[in-house]
């Protein structure tokens, strides 16, 4: 059985929505009901396919570890199309930019935009154009790498389809409407170094797209560089701001340029699917460990318990922020506790919580399936007041067990890890019957 036909397969159970696309597709966290393995379904209603057929059909051919991987399609019941894509739960670079306080530091931009930069040389060797490169659409792997996802704009580079693309990140010569080809994609590199350093798009002070469109194609003008970026940053951006699509440098000569030369992570081109480290499993190691270099924190953190206890003695985590949970999807049941949510319950009202563990105590016998109850007083943000309950209190929620029972090793929850993966956080999503 190949690849497309095992995940066809599969029994998925629908975890949650990651994101939706401006031409109606939507993106959501799937789940193997058998195995617990992740994924990313990538759908759209048949009247809207053809776009995500045409995705699939230039994601099929391509095997890099800079590009998030298909795994598979399908046509599912009622006309509505499907990709499999492999999970990166890393989060997209605008959401690493928003971990940071609003922008990144030079370090971290010259480790992904050297990523970028790879899988372009790879797609551009190919005569594939990505033509919607920006924060939003780079993903980062348990491995720290960025990854190249959604190609719903991807055309040969000598396609005369329409042009599309986000119009703040398009170059001059896309803006004009006279054609879009790898040069293009090097010009939105240098906007996505830009977005990575100020937390904004290009061109943020134009309200007006047309006005923006008219900007870019007919004034002259590149995007504001940072006056903080280093030389060698600042001249990498002049080599992708170049107005004329000639004059541009290629992304195969900025992977050699010196702003990341130092910083590139194995750019080979013929480096297949196999070779990309993503997690694929709910246990999976990757998925839960910091992402480190250092080899001494790795060693110590090789004991689930001392990970749990290390997460459950952490500062409080951050209720207000979206960013870093897992959502369990869990039947909500009528008998709920009065006391458990005194306003609307539109995001979440469990948590899984753990006591910081001793030494000698048996990570098997870990009340794994411990709740913690939220409660909203007058508010309707995004923030708890914890309220301890029994392990009694998951007979409340149909179907917690077995799905929490699948985590034993973070069954702690803690603040989210300062730097990625960051999904230590677990939050049981409760839905209405």
């Amino acid at each position: 059985m190949d690849s497309t036909t095992s995940i066809i397969a599969k029994q998925l159970r629908r975890v949650r929505t990651l994101g939706r696309g401006a031409s109606g597709a939507v993106v959501w966290l799937a789940s193997d009901e058998a195995s617990g393995e992740l994924l990313a379904v990538k759908s759209a209603p048949a009247g809207v396919a053809a776009q995500l057929r045409r995705e699939g059909r230039v994601l099929e051919g391509l095997r890099s570890p800079h590009i998030v991987p298909c795994l598979g399609a399908r046509a599912a019941p009622g006309g509505e199309y499907q990709l499999f894509l492999e999970f990166a739960p890393g989060g997209s670079l605008a959401d690493e930019a928003t971990r940071f306080g609003g922008h990144l530091p030079e370090q971290e931009i010259r480790a992904y935009a050297g990523d970028v930069a790879c899988g372009l040389a790879y797609l551009h060797a190919r005569s594939v154009v990505h033509g919607d490169v920006k924060a939003r659409n780079v993903v980062i792997g348990p491995d720290g790498r960025a990854r190249l996802t959604d190609f719903g704009c991807a055309r040969p580079a000598d396609s005369t389809r329409p042009i599309g693309g986000t119009p703040a990140f398009m170059a001059p010569e896309v803006a004009r409407g006279e054609e879009q080809g790898p040069a293009a994609d090097v010009w939105a590199l240098g906007c996505t170094v830009v977005e990575m350093a100020t937390g904004r798009a290009p061109w943020s002070d134009v309200d007006d797209v047309l006005a923006a469109i008219h900007r870019i194609g007919f004034t002259g003008a590149t995007p504001d560089v940072p006056a903080w970026l280093s030389e060698e940053a600042k001249d990498f951006l002049d080599g992708c701001f170049s107005r004329r699509p000639c004059d541009r440098a290629t992304a195969a000569q900025l992977v050699a340029h010196p702003f990341l030369a130092c910083a590139v992570r194995d750019c080979k081109p013929g480096l297949g699917k196999d070779e990309c480290s993503s997690p694929m499993t709910t246990l999976h190691d990757a998925f839960w460990d910091s992402d480190t270099d250092d080899e001494e924190a790795d060693e110590a953190s090789t004991s689930p318990a001392e990970r749990i206890a290390a997460l459950a003695t952490s500062a409080f985590p951050d209720w207000d922020s979206d960013e870093g949970w897992i959502d369990l999807e869990l039947e909500h049941s009528a008998s709920k506790s009065a006391d458990a949510m005194t306003g609307p319950m539109d995001t979440a009202d469990c948590f899984v919580w753990a006591e910081p563990l001793s030494d000698d105590e048996d990570l098997e016998q870990f009340p794994a399936a411990e709740l913690v109850t939220g409660h909203r007083p007058n508010s309707t943000a995004d923030c708890f007041d914890v309220n301890r309950a029994s392990n009694g209190a998951s007979e409340q929620f149909a179907g917690a067990a077995d799905v929490i029972s699948d985590l034993p090793r973070v069954a702690g929850a803690g603040t989210r890890p300062k730097q990625p993966p960051r999904h230590h956080l677990i939050r049981a999503v409760a839905i209405e019957e």
